[in-house]
């Protein structure tokens, strides 16, 4: 059979799994690879508070040493990537983010 192409969507905002593509409104978006998998977490665990540290863990691996600063500079390029869906990544202050479409 043919393959499924596997693609998680939130109104505009596209996510081909297969080919590690992010579309916006049907544009290719570009996103460094850590970009994309942040994104990638944050959706797959939607609507899930998730805390600094467990995303940090998630994307970045146990064996990062480095700082909530990494984890919020990426944040921030990720949400000028998604455009008009940016406000799907919420913060929780004190605690971390959340996916919420």
């Amino acid at each position: 059979g043919i393959a499924q192409v596997a693609q998680l969507k939130f109104e505009g905002l596209v996510i081909d799994t297969s080919a590690r593509i992010v579309y916006v409104d049907g544009q290719k978006t570009e996103l460094s690879p850590k970009e994309y998998d942040l994104l990638l977490y944050l959706a797959e665990t939607a609507n899930i508070a998730l805390t600094r540290e467990k995303i940090l863990n998630s994307v970045w691996g146990y064996d990062f040493f480095g700082d909530d600063r990494t984890l919020d500079t990426h944040v921030k390029l990720l949400r000028g990537s998604l455009g008009p869906y940016r406000r799907f990544i919420v913060t929780i202050r004190g605690v971390g983010y959340r996916f919420e479409a």
